[in-house]
């Protein structure tokens, strides 16, 4: 079994290397220091309060074995194990007496004052400083490596900030901006201390991809986390930042990475695998015309939506509401789209909004796949968004 701990990233991994016929599992983590903290089992106290008080929908996905043990006894045996440097969750707790430390969602609390009050009386909130994330990811690493020798183990790095990815890049784990400096330093020391770890790097295998593609940036990563200023109702002022962390066309690339080292034991990349120059230089923004806007909001497809609506704000002259509305049958569900409409709707509070709110929400419901919890926050933003559309 080739297992992919990590965040999403690893999911759109796990996906592709699955595609190209291999036994992949995804698991997901929430910090380098549940595993770190370990006893090397789920403590028989909390396992006995998420069994008891059903807590297993409060964890995002982050089961207990996926933070204490990663790969449980009872799993597979692991041919491979690919990780990133995957983003921490908050919050996270430690246990006072016994050291370790797990996340949990504090909504568990409600209606449960027996959770409550062992939260309380046995643990204590903490917050990982930023700063020191990669030492923490080097412990994570090595407690890994202890526990299963004789397994190679691949780290996938981040892509970097570059210029050419603006505006103003974003990566959802905290301080990367300043820690991707630091970063290659930490990649030796793991590398020459830890038996058989090797890293593929990002950075190397889109900018392969970026050369061979006339595409922009908005194409290979087309979300934006948006900031708005209001005074007194209105928007004053607006923030925008590229998520570089989703980026659609990298998986599948990746993944041939993957196999050729489950053939050649070590990471091969190709000749045109290069950090392209044109990176360092200004991101310079490209306006779409409607009748592009119109095809891929009605393309049914996550990042082509959400790179027509990206578009929107290149524009705020216009008021692109009614494409939305004329569409929303065709919005596929995506949080980070969700909340590029959502501002949009902010700065232009137009009624039509309320009609995409409709449609769209008839599309939701039906969305199973991440969980009652993601379904039901989903849900409320659509509504949200109605509400403010009307009003």
């Amino acid at each position: 079994m080739l297992y992919f701990p990590g965040n999403c990233q690893m999911d759109f991994l796990s996906r592709s290397v699955m595609d190209l016929g291999h036994e992949a599992e995804h698991r997901v983590l929430a910090s380098p220091l549940t595993y770190a903290s370990s006893p090397g089992r789920v403590p028989p106290e909390l396992a006995r309060l998420f069994r008891n008080l059903s807590l297993d929908d409060y964890v995002s996905d982050r089961t207990l074995a996926n933070q204490f043990q990663v790969i449980a006894p009872g799993d597979p045996e692991p041919e491979l194990i690919v990780l990133n440097l995957f983003h921490e969750t908050a919050p996270l707790f430690m246990h006072r007496r016994d050291g370790y430390i797990f996340f949990l969602d504090p909504a568990a609390w409600a209606g449960r004052p027996e959770l409550e009050a062992w939260m309380r009386q046995e643990c204590g909130l903490i917050r990982p400083n930023p700063a020191t994330y990669l030492k923490r990811y080097g412990k994570f690493l090595a407690a890994l490596r202890a526990n299963h020798p004789g397994v190679p183990i691949i780290v996938v790095s981040r892509l970097s900030h570059f210029p050419a990815f603006g505006p103003r890049p974003h990566s959802y784990l905290r301080g990367w901006d300043s820690l991707r400096r630091e970063a290659p330093a930490h990649f030796r020391v793991w590398q020459r201390e830890l038996d058989d770890v090797h890293l593929l790097d990002m950075d190397r295998v889109f900018g392969a991809i970026w050369t061979e593609s006339d595409a922009p940036i908005e194409t290979h990563c087309p979300f934006l986390k948006i900031e708005l200023t209001e005074t007194d109702g209105t928007v004053t002022e607006l923030a925008a930042s590229r998520d570089v962390e989703h980026i659609g066309s990298l998986w599948p690339r990746l993944a041939a990475r993957i196999e050729g080292f489950l053939e050649a034991g070590r990471i091969e990349y190709d000749a045109a695998e290069t950090v392209p120059r044109e990176w360092n230089r200004p991101w310079h923004p490209r306006p779409m015309d409607e009748e592009t806007m119109l095809a891929k909001l009605a393309s049914r497809g996550n990042y082509p939506c959400a790179e027509a609506v990206g578009a929107f704000f290149l524009d705020l002259k216009t008021d692109y509401t009614e494409l939305l509305a004329r569409t929303g049958h065709l919005t596929p569900v995506c949080h980070n789209t969700l909340h590029m409409i959502k501002n949009y709707g902010r700065i232009f509070r137009n009624p039509a909004l309320a009609l995409w709110a409709d449609a769209h929400e008839k599309t939701a419901r039906r969305f199973t796949a991440n969980g009652p919890l993601y379904r039901a926050d989903y849900l409320k933003r659509i509504g949200e968004i109605r509400a403010f559309a009307l009003s």
